[in-house]
C-alpha cells in the first residue's frame, strides 16, 4: 500500500451512519487496461461522501453503505490515470462494477515510498514453507573465494550442507546434491558448477536474484526429490549500454546491457579463468586448466501485454596436458591427458496475459498463458593417455512446459504440463579391447507430467492443493504425487505453516561418494534396472515478523526415501545395470532462521540447522556423507553509509562421516621356484581395509570469513574489495592418509582451505 493512499483513508475517517432503507452495496475488481493483471492498492470513492475503500491483492473491492441512486465512483491508483464510473444502486442490493485504469504519469507531491520486501509479500501471499531469496546485490556482500558465487551462497542459507570447502555442490535437508533442480529462469540445468565443483557456473553480473525452495515446493515442480533453486537473470531497466567489468584472482568477467525504446531489456556476461596463464608466471610447472562461461538473456514485451524472452549459456572446462607432467617417470609416454567438461542451455518463454473472451471463457477475473520451450546439454569427457582408457557421458534434455493460470476471486489456479525427451550415452573404451567397448549405454526415453494447483486466499487461511501425474517411458512406471500446504495467519505478522507431498527423480547421477572432491559424475535415466527413487516429505513451522524488515522462522522436516539409487561400491565394470544398490532412508531435522532483510545498514542472517540422515541398503544401514548433524551459518553485513562496506561470515558444523580404514592387506609376488612369497626387491602392494560404511566422522569444522569493499562512484563505480577466507586458520580436516607400514600405523589429515586472501575489483557504468 502506498502511503498517499493510507494517509487518505485515515483521513477520511468512518462514513456517517445511513438508514438501512435507503443504501445499497457496490462491489467489483479493478483491473490493468493492457495485463489485464488485478490492480492492488486502487483507492475506490464514491464522490461526494466519505464513503471509499482500497482494492486487496486481487483487485476485488466492496462498498457496502453505498446511497441509493445514481453515484458516481472515482478509481485511482499512483501510476495510473484516475477513473470516473456512475452507478445505478438499488436499495438492499448488490451492485458489480468493475473498473479498468489505464497507466499514466501522476503528478505526485514528495512522498516517501517504501516498497514491500519480496520475503514480506512471499510471507503473505504464498503457502510454501521455507522459501529463501538472495538479490543480486547480496551475493557481492557475503566474503568471497575468489568472486561472488551463487552456489556459495546458497550453502550459507537454513537446512543446506557442504561436505567441504572444495565443492560449490550443496545437499538440502539430508538429501543427495543430485536431487536439487537447479534452474536458470525457468531452464534447467544439470551441473551447475565447474570442474571438481569448486566454483558455481552462475556469473554473478547476471543474477538478479535466486530463490531456495527447500521443500513443499508446488506441483508445477517435478523431476527432483529435495529442492528447487531458480536463478532470475537481471533485467536491465536503463537505456543505452551498460555494463560492468570484474577482476578477480579467479577470472575476468565482461558484462553488458541495456534497454531498447523502454521493451526490450537485454544482458550478456562472459568470463574466462586464467589461473594457466598466472600460474606460468611464476614456476615452470605446467596448470593445464581453464574455463569459460557465455550467459545471455533478453526479454521484450508486446503492446497487448504479452512478454517474450530467451535465456542461453553455454559453459566448458578444460584440462589439456601431457601424462609426464605427473611425474619423472617416462613411462608415461608422453600420452595425452584431456578432460572436458561442460554445460548448454537454449531457453525460450512467452507469457500472455488473455483478454475479456479468454477470460470470460474459463469464468475468470483475470488469466494467462505460459510456455516453454528449452534445449539442456551436458557432457563430459575423460581421455588417458591418448585413448588407453576414455569415458564418455553425454545427457541431453529437450523440455517443453506449458501452464494456464487462472483467477477468479480468492482462488488461483494452475494447470499445465511438462513433456521431456532424454538422449544419454555413457561409454568407457580403452585401446587395448580394440573396436569392443567396456561398457557403452545409450538411452532415450521421454517423460511426461500434468499438473494442477489450487490456492485459495482467505483472511486467515491460506491453503494450496496440487497434484502431479507422471510416467517415464522403458521403466513400466507410471506415478500420481499429492501436495498440499496450510498457513494459519494467527496475526498479521504470526502465521504457521504445515506442508506434505510426495515427489519423483528418475535422473540419478553416478559418483563415488567416498571421493572427497566431485571429479567426474556420470548422469543415467532411469530403466528397468536403474529405479525411479520417490520421497514423502512432511513440514511444519512457524513464522513471526517483527517490522518490515526482520523476521524469525522455525520449521522441523522429516522425508521418507524409496527405491533410493545409490552408487554400488562394488559394482562389476562387465555388468550393465548394477551400477547401483536400491536403499530406503530418512532424514529429519529442524532448521532455524533469524533474517534482517538488506533494508538496514546492519543485515544478514542467522541459519542453524539439526538433521540426521540414513540409509538402509544390502549393507545394512549407514549414513550418507551429508550427514552433517549441527550445522550453524552466521552472515552479515555492515554499510555504515560512507564508502566502505564490511561483511563477515562465521561457520560452524559438526564432522561428516566417512569410511575409516582399519588396516591393510601386504599382496606379496608368489615365486613358483621357491615355492615362497618374495619378501625383499619386489613391489609390495598394500590394500586397505576399510571400516563400516560411513561409521566414522571427522572432528569439528569451523571458519570464519571477512570481507571489506571500497566504493567510489562517479561516471564509472570502482569497487575494489579483499576477502580473508578462513581468517584465523582453523585447520579443518579434509580427508586422511594412512600408512600401516609404520609402527605404530600413522594417520595423516589433509586440511581444507587454509588462510586464503582474495582480491578484486569490479568496475559498473
Amino acid at each position: 500500500m502506498s502511503w498517499s493512499a493510507l494517509l487518505f483513508l485515515l483521513a477520511m475517517g468512518q462514513p456517517p451512519a445511513a438508514r438501512p432503507d435507503s443504501i445499497g452495496e457496490v462491489r467489483g475488481r479493478v483491473i490493468d487496461a493492457e495485463s489485464r493483471a488485478p490492480v492492488a492498492a486502487a483507492t475506490v470513492v464514491v464522490r461526494g461522501t466519505r464513503i471509499g475503500t482500497l482494492t486487496g491483492d486481487d483487485g476485488r473491492y466492496v462498498l457496502p453503505g453505498v446511497p441509493a441512486g445514481r453515484p458516481t465512483l472515482v478509481v485511482s491508483r499512483v501510476g495510473y490515470t484516475p477513473a470516473t464510473r456512475e452507478v445505478t444502486v438499488a436499495i438492499g442490493e448488490r451492485t458489480t462494477l468493475d473498473v479498468v485504469l489505464t497507466p499514466g504519469g501522476t503528478q505526485l507531491t514528495t512522498v516517501r515510498v517504501a516498497a514491500e520486501a519480496t520475503e514480506r509479500e512471499q510471507f503473505r501471499l504464498s503457502a510454501a514453507p521455507g522459501v529463501m531469496t538472495v538479490r543480486g546485490e547480496t551475493l557481492k556482500r557475503v566474503p568471497v573465494i575468489g568472486e561472488p558465487d551463487v552456489l556459495r551462497v546458497v550453502q550459507l542459507l537454513p537446512g543446506v550442507v557442504a561436505t567441504n570447502d572444495f565443492t560449490a555442490g550443496y545437499n538440502v535437508r539430508g538429501g543427495e546434491s543430485d536431487q536439487n533442480l537447479v534452474l536458470l529462469d525457468g531452464f534447467p540445468i544439470y551441473n551447475p558448477f565447474h570442474l571438481g565443483g569448486l566454483f558455481g557456473t552462475f556469473i554473478d553480473e547476471t543474477v538478479g536474484e535466486f530463490e531456495l525452495m527447500p521443500g513443499g515446493f508446488p506441483a508445477r515442480y517435478g523431476t527432483r526429490l529435495s529442492s528447487v533453486l531458480n536463478v532470475v537473470p537481471k533485467a536491465e531497466a536503463r537505456s543505452g549500454v551498460h555494463g560492468a567489468v570484474g577482476v578477480s584472482l579467479l577470472a575476468t568477467t565482461l558484462s553488458l546491457g541495456g534497454t531498447v525504446r523502454g521493451t526490450t531489456s537485454w544482458n550478456v556476461a562472459a568470463r574466462r579463468t586464467y589461473a594457466d596463464r598466472f600460474v606460468s608466471l611464476f614456476t615452470d610447472n605446467q596448470l593445464p586448466y581453464w574455463f569459460t562461461d557465455v550467459q545471455s538473456h533478453i526479454r521484450h514485451r508486446f503492446s497487448n501485454g504479452g512478454t517474450l524472452s530467451a535465456t542461453a549459456y553455454w559453459g566448458s572446462d578444460v584440462i589439456d596436458a601431457s601424462l609426464a607432467i605427473f611425474g619423472d617417470s617416462t613411462s608415461a609416454g608422453g600420452g595425452r591427458l584431456a578432460f572436458d567438461w561442460g554445460n548448454s542451455l537454449l531457453g525460450v518463454a512467452y507469457e500472455q496475459p488473455l483478454g475479456a473472451r479468454g477470460t470470460r471463457w474459463l469464468g475468470a477475473d483475470s488469466a494467462r498463458v505460459m510456455q516453454r520451450l528449452s534445449s539442456t546439454g551436458f557432457g563430459t569427457t575423460l581421455d588417458l593417455g591418448n585413448g588407453s582408457l576414455r569415458f564418455d557421458n553425454s545427457l541431453a534434455d529437450r523440455r517443453a512446459w506449458g501452464e494456464v493460470a487462472r483467477w477468479r476471486g480468492r482462488h488461483e489456479t494452475l494447470a499445465g504440463y511438462e513433456w521431456s525427451s532424454y538422449q544419454l550415452g555413457f561409454a568407457a573404451t580403452a585401446s587395448a579391447a580394440g573396436s569392443d567397448a567396456i561398457l557403452d549405454v545409450n538411452n532415450g526415453p521421454t517423460a511426461a507430467s500434468v499438473y494442477v494447483d489450487h490456492t485459495v486466499r482467505g483472511s486467515r487461511v491460506l491453503a494450496r492443493v496440487g497434484l502431479r501425474g507422471e510416467t517415464v517411458t522403458g521403466t513400466g512406471w507410471q506415478g500420481v504425487s499429492p501436495r498440499a500446504s496450510v498457513k494459519w495467519f494467527a496475526s498479521r505478522d504470526l502465521a504457521f505453516t504445515v506442508s506434505g507431498g510426495r515427489t519423483t527423480q528418475w535422473t540419478p547421477a553416478l559418483r563415488n561418494e567416498q571421493a572427497p572432491v566431485r571429479v567426474f559424475d556420470f548422469w543415467l535415466v532411469a530403466n528397468r534396472s536403474t529405479p525411479v527413487a520417490s520421497a514423502w516429505q512432511g513440514i511444519v513451522g512457524g513464522e513471526r515478523w517483527f517490522g518490515a524488515s526482520r523476521f524469525v522462522r522455525l520449521e522441523t522436516w522429516l522425508k521418507d526415501y524409496d527405491r533410493l539409487p545409490v552408487s554400488n561400491l562394488f559394482n562389476d565394470p562387465d555388468v550393465q545395470g548394477d551400477e547401483f544398490v536400491e536403499t530406503e532412508g530418512r532424514s529429519y531435522g529442524v532448521d532455524l532462521l533469524v533474517r534482517q532483510l538488506e533494508s538496514q545498514k546492519l543485515s544478514g542472517w542467522l541459519a542453524y540447522s539439526y538433521g540426521v540422515s540414513w540409509r538402509d541398503g544390502p549393507e545394512g544401514r549407514f549414513a550418507p556423507v551429508q550427514d552433517r548433524r549441527h550445522n550453524l551459518n552466521v552472515v552479515t553485513s555492515y554499510r555504515p553509509g560512507g564508502r566502505f562496506g564490511y561483511g563477515a561470515r562465521l561457520g560452524l558444523g559438526t564432522g561428516t562421516p566417512f569410511t575409516d580404514v582399519v588396516g591393510q592387506l601386504v599382496r606379496r609376488r608368489y615365486d613358483p621356484l621357491s615355492n615362497s612369497f618374495a619378501t625383499q626387491n619386489t613391489p609390495v602392494s598394500r590394500e586397505p581395509i576399510g571400516g563400516r560404511r560411513n561409521g566414522a566422522r571427522f572432528p569439528l569444522v569451523q571458519r570464519l570469513d571477512l570481507s571489506v569493499t571500497l566504493t567510489r562512484p562517479g561516471k564509472r563505480t570502482w569497487a575494489p574489495y579483499l576477502s580473508l577466507v578462513n581468517a584465523y586458520n582453523a585447520r579443518n580436516v579434509f580427508t586422511y592418509i594412512f600408512d600401516y607400514t609404520a609402527n605404530p600405523p600413522t594417520r595423516t589429515a589433509f586440511t581444507q582451505f587454509p588462510l586464503l586472501p582474495t582480491v578484486g575489483v569490479t568496475v559498473t557504468w
